[in-house]
């Protein structure tokens, strides 16, 4: 039974990381960067959609309109972070560009990102 259990996790360890897209590492630095974002804003709509009053809901409710509510606000948040209305992905790319083209980064260079916001 422990095989089992064993192979379940490594069966979601390997589903739930996604794939980087092929070419440099600018455009996987971009990729990663819009699925933090996604996850972020996943958070944040799951947070508001807990505030609502489930008296006045347009179906009956229950498990399947749970489930399609969770998938519609997952596809909102990856649409979110792939139009850049939040601008966290972009802060990130900013923040380590330099990072992986190798160049280093003094302090007034740093502070530099966080004053064009």
């Amino acid at each position: 039974m422990e095989t089992i259990g064993a192979n379940m996790a490594q069966w979601n360890a390997t589903q739930l990381r996604p794939e980087l897209p092929a070419g440099d590492q600018r455009t996987q630095l971009r990729f990663v960067a819009q699925e933090f974002e996604s996850l972020f804003a996943k958070q944040m709509l799951d947070s508001m959609r807990a505030t609502l009053n489930r008296e006045h809901d347009l179906f009956d409710g229950g498990m399947a309109q749970d489930i399609f509510e969770d998938m519609l606000y997952e596809e909102y948040a990856r649409m979110m972070s792939r139009t850049g209305s939040l601008g966290i992905a972009d802060m990130i790319v900013r923040q380590y560009e330099h990072a992986v083209s190798g160049q280093t980064v003094s302090p007034e260079q740093a502070a530099s990102v966080y004053d064009s916001l």
